[in-house]
Protein backbone atom coordinates (compact mmCIF):
# COMPACT_ATOMS: atom_id res chain seq x y z
CA UNK A 1 0.00 0.00 0.00
CA UNK A 2 1.08 3.61 -0.48
CA UNK A 3 1.93 5.20 2.65
CA UNK A 4 3.54 8.84 3.36
CA UNK A 5 6.41 7.59 5.54
CA UNK A 6 8.70 10.36 7.76
CA UNK A 7 12.17 9.65 8.44
CA UNK A 8 13.54 11.52 11.09
CA UNK A 9 16.93 13.22 10.08
CA UNK A 10 15.90 12.77 6.12
CA UNK A 11 12.06 13.88 6.17
CA UNK A 12 8.99 12.52 4.35
CA UNK A 13 8.56 9.80 1.64
CA UNK A 14 5.51 8.42 0.03
CA UNK A 15 6.43 4.88 -0.39
CA UNK A 16 5.42 1.29 -1.06
CA UNK A 17 5.16 -0.40 2.53
CA UNK A 18 3.47 -4.00 3.45
CA UNK A 19 -0.65 -3.92 4.49
CA UNK A 20 -1.01 -4.65 8.13
CA UNK A 21 -1.99 -7.39 9.38
CA UNK A 22 -4.49 -7.77 12.16
CA UNK A 23 -4.55 -10.56 15.23
CA UNK A 24 -7.06 -10.90 18.14
CA UNK A 25 -9.10 -7.93 18.93
CA UNK A 26 -7.51 -5.52 15.94
CA UNK A 27 -8.82 -4.04 13.49
CA UNK A 28 -8.21 -3.20 9.69
CA UNK A 29 -9.10 0.31 8.23
CA UNK A 30 -9.66 1.33 4.79
CA UNK A 31 -8.44 4.80 5.40
CA UNK A 32 -11.07 7.10 3.43
CA UNK A 33 -9.42 10.27 4.84
CA UNK A 34 -6.88 11.60 7.32
CA UNK A 35 -6.53 15.13 8.69
CA UNK A 36 -3.24 17.00 8.08
CA UNK A 37 -2.82 18.70 11.76
CA UNK A 38 -0.21 21.30 12.66
CA UNK A 39 1.11 18.98 15.33
CA UNK A 40 2.56 17.11 12.71
CA UNK A 41 4.58 19.71 11.69
CA UNK A 42 5.84 19.64 15.24
CA UNK A 43 6.48 15.98 14.92
CA UNK A 44 8.81 16.66 11.68
CA UNK A 45 10.14 19.42 13.39
CA UNK A 46 12.04 17.13 16.64
CA UNK A 47 9.23 18.94 18.91
CA UNK A 48 7.53 15.70 19.52
CA UNK A 49 8.97 12.45 19.94
CA UNK A 50 9.86 10.26 17.02
CA UNK A 51 13.41 8.25 16.79
CA UNK A 52 12.58 5.79 13.99
CA UNK A 53 10.33 6.20 10.74
CA UNK A 54 6.59 6.36 11.18
CA UNK A 55 3.82 6.77 9.12
CA UNK A 56 2.31 10.05 10.44
CA UNK A 57 -1.24 11.07 10.31
CA UNK A 58 -3.52 10.57 13.16
CA UNK A 59 -7.05 12.40 12.22
CA UNK A 60 -9.07 9.18 10.87
CA UNK A 61 -12.18 8.74 9.15
CA UNK A 62 -12.61 5.15 7.35
CA UNK A 63 -13.94 1.72 6.68
CA UNK A 64 -13.60 -1.54 8.77
CA UNK A 65 -12.23 -4.11 5.88
CA UNK A 66 -10.93 -6.74 8.48
CA UNK A 67 -11.66 -7.91 11.66
CA UNK A 68 -9.87 -9.68 14.10
CA UNK A 69 -10.99 -12.89 16.18
CA UNK A 70 -13.73 -11.54 19.01
CA UNK A 71 -14.24 -8.16 17.29
CA UNK A 72 -17.98 -7.42 16.52
CA UNK A 73 -17.27 -4.95 13.95
CA UNK A 74 -18.83 -6.00 10.77
CA UNK A 75 -17.12 -5.45 7.68
CA UNK A 76 -17.89 -2.73 6.16
CA UNK A 77 -18.64 0.09 8.94
CA UNK A 78 -17.34 3.46 8.39
CA UNK A 79 -16.14 4.73 11.63
CA UNK A 80 -13.88 7.61 13.35
CA UNK A 81 -10.59 6.51 14.83
CA UNK A 82 -9.99 7.69 18.02
CA UNK A 83 -6.21 8.56 17.51
CA UNK A 84 -5.10 9.33 21.69
CA UNK A 85 -4.31 5.17 21.98
CA UNK A 86 -3.35 4.17 25.71
CA UNK A 87 -1.92 1.18 27.42
CA UNK A 88 -5.11 0.36 28.52
CA UNK A 89 -4.07 -0.94 31.36
CA UNK A 90 -3.23 1.68 33.46
CA UNK A 91 -5.61 4.07 36.18
CA UNK A 92 -5.43 7.01 33.34
CA UNK A 93 -6.97 4.08 30.61
CA UNK A 94 -9.21 2.80 32.86
CA UNK A 95 -10.68 6.28 34.15
CA UNK A 96 -11.12 7.19 30.43
CA UNK A 97 -8.33 8.96 29.72
CA UNK A 98 -6.64 7.30 27.31
CA UNK A 99 -4.89 10.11 25.62
CA UNK A 100 -3.13 11.19 29.01
CA UNK A 101 -1.29 7.83 29.51
CA UNK A 102 1.84 8.05 26.81
CA UNK A 103 1.96 10.28 24.28
CA UNK A 104 4.32 7.49 22.55
CA UNK A 105 1.30 5.59 22.59
CA UNK A 106 -0.21 7.89 19.99
CA UNK A 107 -1.50 7.47 17.00
CA UNK A 108 1.06 8.43 14.25
CA UNK A 109 3.80 9.03 17.18
CA UNK A 110 4.03 5.56 18.38
CA UNK A 111 1.81 3.77 16.10
CA UNK A 112 1.89 4.14 12.43
CA UNK A 113 -0.73 6.23 11.32
CA UNK A 114 -3.37 6.94 8.54
CA UNK A 115 -1.30 8.54 5.81
CA UNK A 116 -1.62 5.64 4.07
CA UNK A 117 -4.33 3.42 2.38
CA UNK A 118 -4.74 1.13 5.35
CA UNK A 119 -4.51 1.44 9.40
CA UNK A 120 -4.14 -1.23 11.66
CA UNK A 121 -6.24 -0.47 15.28
CA UNK A 122 -5.18 -2.16 18.13
CA UNK A 123 -8.94 -2.34 19.73
CA UNK A 124 -12.51 -2.14 18.53
CA UNK A 125 -13.00 0.14 21.26
CA UNK A 126 -11.07 2.75 19.31
CA UNK A 127 -13.30 2.44 16.11
CA UNK A 128 -16.52 4.49 16.73
CA UNK A 129 -19.52 3.90 13.94
CA UNK A 130 -20.18 7.32 12.38
CA UNK A 131 -23.65 6.10 11.46
CA UNK A 132 -24.54 7.89 8.59
CA UNK A 133 -21.62 10.55 8.96
CA UNK A 134 -19.63 11.22 5.87
CA UNK A 135 -15.96 9.62 7.05
CA UNK A 136 -14.24 12.23 4.92
CA UNK A 137 -15.49 15.05 6.49
CA UNK A 138 -15.85 13.05 9.88
CA UNK A 139 -12.23 12.81 9.59
CA UNK A 140 -11.23 16.60 11.43
CA UNK A 141 -13.44 15.42 13.99
CA UNK A 142 -11.58 12.81 15.47
CA UNK A 143 -9.03 15.85 16.57
CA UNK A 144 -10.11 19.13 15.52
CA UNK A 145 -13.01 19.45 17.25
CA UNK A 146 -12.63 16.81 19.54
CA UNK A 147 -9.84 19.00 21.05
CA UNK A 148 -11.83 22.44 20.42
CA UNK A 149 -14.53 20.48 22.65
CA UNK A 150 -12.63 19.08 25.37
CA UNK A 151 -10.94 23.06 25.55
CA UNK A 152 -14.27 24.28 25.78
CA UNK A 153 -15.28 22.43 28.89
CA UNK A 154 -12.31 22.72 30.50
CA UNK A 155 -12.81 26.35 30.50
CA UNK A 156 -15.34 25.73 32.95
CA UNK A 157 -17.91 28.28 31.19
CA UNK A 158 -21.91 28.68 32.04
CA UNK A 159 -24.26 30.30 29.91
CA UNK A 160 -24.29 33.87 28.69
CA UNK A 161 -20.40 33.43 30.16
CA UNK A 162 -17.22 34.73 27.86
CA UNK A 163 -14.83 33.63 25.54
CA UNK A 164 -12.10 34.57 23.68
CA UNK A 165 -11.03 31.91 21.44
CA UNK A 166 -7.60 32.41 19.79
CA UNK A 167 -6.82 31.42 16.17
CA UNK A 168 -9.18 30.79 14.07
CA UNK A 169 -8.07 27.68 12.04
CA UNK A 170 -8.56 23.92 12.17
CA UNK A 171 -9.02 23.88 15.42
CA UNK A 172 -10.44 27.32 16.42
CA UNK A 173 -13.38 27.01 13.57
CA UNK A 174 -14.80 24.26 15.97
CA UNK A 175 -13.98 26.44 18.87
CA UNK A 176 -16.22 29.42 17.41
CA UNK A 177 -19.15 26.77 16.69
CA UNK A 178 -19.37 24.84 19.94
CA UNK A 179 -18.78 28.26 22.17
CA UNK A 180 -21.95 29.12 20.19
CA UNK A 181 -23.97 25.81 20.69
CA UNK A 182 -23.15 26.73 24.36
CA UNK A 183 -24.69 29.99 24.36
CA UNK A 184 -21.34 31.73 25.16
CA UNK A 185 -20.20 35.52 24.36
CA UNK A 186 -17.86 34.47 21.89
CA UNK A 187 -15.14 36.63 20.83
CA UNK A 188 -12.89 35.40 17.84
CA UNK A 189 -9.11 36.24 17.39
CA UNK A 190 -7.07 36.05 14.74
CA UNK A 191 -4.47 38.09 12.23
CA UNK A 192 -6.13 37.29 8.68
CA UNK A 193 -9.32 38.93 7.70
CA UNK A 194 -10.25 35.73 6.01
CA UNK A 195 -10.61 34.04 9.15
CA UNK A 196 -12.33 36.26 11.21
CA UNK A 197 -14.84 36.76 8.19
CA UNK A 198 -15.94 33.01 8.91
CA UNK A 199 -15.91 33.13 12.28
CA UNK A 200 -18.92 35.41 12.40
CA UNK A 201 -20.23 32.88 9.75
CA UNK A 202 -19.92 30.28 12.37
CA UNK A 203 -21.76 32.66 15.02
CA UNK A 204 -19.00 34.62 16.75
CA UNK A 205 -20.19 37.66 18.64
CA UNK A 206 -17.26 39.82 17.60
CA UNK A 207 -13.78 39.54 16.38
CA UNK A 208 -10.68 40.92 16.58
CA UNK A 209 -8.14 41.26 14.48
CA UNK A 210 -4.53 41.26 15.57
CA UNK A 211 -2.65 43.92 14.05
CA UNK A 212 -4.29 46.69 16.12
CA UNK A 213 -4.55 46.65 20.54
CA UNK A 214 -5.28 43.46 20.89
CA UNK A 215 -6.14 43.39 24.87
CA UNK A 216 -7.90 46.89 24.34
CA UNK A 217 -9.81 45.59 21.49
CA UNK A 218 -10.85 42.10 22.81
CA UNK A 219 -12.39 44.10 26.11
CA UNK A 220 -14.31 46.38 24.47
CA UNK A 221 -15.74 43.71 22.24
CA UNK A 222 -16.74 41.76 25.04
CA UNK A 223 -17.93 44.50 26.89
CA UNK A 224 -14.98 44.04 30.16
CA UNK A 225 -12.93 41.43 30.81
CA UNK A 226 -13.58 37.59 29.80
CA UNK A 227 -14.50 34.42 31.87
CA UNK A 228 -12.03 32.81 29.64
CA UNK A 229 -9.73 32.68 27.19
CA UNK A 230 -9.23 29.18 24.83
CA UNK A 231 -5.77 30.23 22.89
CA UNK A 232 -5.70 27.39 19.67
CA UNK A 233 -2.00 29.30 18.88
CA UNK A 234 0.02 29.25 21.52
CA UNK A 235 2.94 31.80 21.15
CA UNK A 236 4.49 34.26 23.67
CA UNK A 237 1.72 37.13 22.33
CA UNK A 238 -1.54 35.24 22.38
CA UNK A 239 -0.45 33.55 25.85
CA UNK A 240 0.31 37.20 26.95
CA UNK A 241 -2.88 39.10 25.26
CA UNK A 242 -5.56 36.28 27.24
CA UNK A 243 -3.73 36.70 30.26
CA UNK A 244 -4.20 40.42 29.91
CA UNK A 245 -8.02 40.29 29.27
CA UNK A 246 -9.27 37.31 32.12
CA UNK A 247 -11.15 38.84 34.63
CA UNK A 248 -11.29 37.58 38.07
CA UNK A 249 -11.46 33.99 38.54
CA UNK A 250 -10.48 34.10 34.72
CA UNK A 251 -9.27 30.88 32.80
CA UNK A 252 -7.16 30.58 30.59
CA UNK A 253 -7.21 26.77 28.39
CA UNK A 254 -3.94 26.55 26.43
CA UNK A 255 -4.70 23.68 23.52
CA UNK A 256 -2.06 25.45 20.67
CA UNK A 257 1.42 23.91 20.98
CA UNK A 258 3.22 27.01 19.31
CA UNK A 259 6.26 27.17 21.95
CA UNK A 260 5.14 30.15 23.71
CA UNK A 261 5.81 30.77 27.85
CA UNK A 262 4.51 33.21 29.88
CA UNK A 263 5.20 34.56 33.52
CA UNK A 264 3.56 32.79 35.84
CA UNK A 265 3.35 34.76 39.35
CA UNK A 266 1.17 37.15 40.00
CA UNK A 267 0.63 40.30 38.69
CA UNK A 268 -1.23 43.21 39.10
CA UNK A 269 -1.88 43.58 35.66
CA UNK A 270 -3.73 39.99 35.39
CA UNK A 271 -7.27 39.20 36.81
CA UNK A 272 -7.27 37.97 40.69
CA UNK A 273 -6.97 34.16 40.88
CA UNK A 274 -6.79 33.00 37.24
CA UNK A 275 -5.91 29.58 36.13
CA UNK A 276 -4.22 28.42 33.38
CA UNK A 277 -4.46 24.60 32.51
CA UNK A 278 -3.42 22.50 29.00
CA UNK A 279 -5.40 20.62 27.02
CA UNK A 280 -4.13 17.79 25.81
CA UNK A 281 -6.95 15.46 22.73
CA UNK A 282 -9.37 14.01 24.41
CA UNK A 283 -11.25 11.29 25.67
CA UNK A 284 -13.14 8.37 23.33
CA UNK A 285 -16.54 9.18 25.39
CA UNK A 286 -15.93 13.11 24.30
CA UNK A 287 -15.62 11.98 20.89
CA UNK A 288 -18.16 10.29 20.71
CA UNK A 289 -20.56 13.62 21.56
CA UNK A 290 -19.05 15.10 19.25
CA UNK A 291 -19.85 12.95 16.50
CA UNK A 292 -23.54 13.05 18.02
CA UNK A 293 -23.04 16.65 17.34
CA UNK A 294 -22.51 16.27 13.95
CA UNK A 295 -25.01 13.68 13.14
CA UNK A 296 -27.57 16.16 14.47
CA UNK A 297 -26.34 18.83 11.76
CA UNK A 298 -24.65 21.19 14.88
CA UNK A 299 -21.43 21.22 13.76
CA UNK A 300 -20.22 22.90 9.83
CA UNK A 301 -16.58 20.74 8.80
CA UNK A 302 -15.03 22.90 5.96
CA UNK A 303 -12.93 19.84 4.12
CA UNK A 304 -10.31 20.30 1.29
CA UNK A 305 -8.95 16.88 0.09
CA UNK A 306 -5.42 16.56 -1.35
CA UNK A 307 -3.99 13.26 -2.75
CA UNK A 308 -1.52 11.48 -0.67
CA UNK A 309 1.49 12.75 -3.03
CA UNK A 310 0.49 16.12 -2.39
CA UNK A 311 1.11 15.81 1.21
CA UNK A 312 4.45 17.87 1.32
CA UNK A 313 3.18 21.03 -0.37
CA UNK A 314 0.22 20.73 1.54
CA UNK A 315 2.34 20.62 4.77
CA UNK A 316 4.34 24.15 3.42
CA UNK A 317 0.57 25.17 2.75
CA UNK A 318 -0.83 24.92 6.09
CA UNK A 319 2.80 26.68 7.54
CA UNK A 320 1.95 29.77 5.74
CA UNK A 321 -1.62 29.72 6.77
CA UNK A 322 -2.65 29.00 3.40
CA UNK A 323 -5.45 26.47 3.92
CA UNK A 324 -9.03 27.19 5.11
CA UNK A 325 -10.86 24.64 7.67
CA UNK A 326 -9.06 21.17 7.38
CA UNK A 327 -6.59 20.03 4.71
CA UNK A 328 -7.85 15.86 4.30
CA UNK A 329 -5.42 13.14 2.39
CA UNK A 330 -7.68 10.78 0.39
CA UNK A 331 -5.31 8.36 -0.19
Amino acid sequence: MHAARFYPGDGLRIEDVPRPEVGPGEVLVEVAACGVCHSDLHVMDGDLPLVEPRTLGHEVGGTVAESGDGVALDVGTDVAVFGGWGCRDCPVCARGDDQLCNLTNWLGIGNDGGYAEYLRVPTAEYCIPLDGLDPIEAAPLTDAALTAYRSLRKADLELGDSVAVFGIGGLGEFGVQLARLSGYRTVAVDREPSKLDRAEELGADATVDTSGSVPREIREAAGGEVDAVVDFVGVDETLQWGSNVLGPDGRLVLAGIGGGAIDFSWNPLVGSEVTYRTVQWGTPEELRSVLELARQGRLETTVEEVPLEDLPETFERLESGDIEGRAVVVP
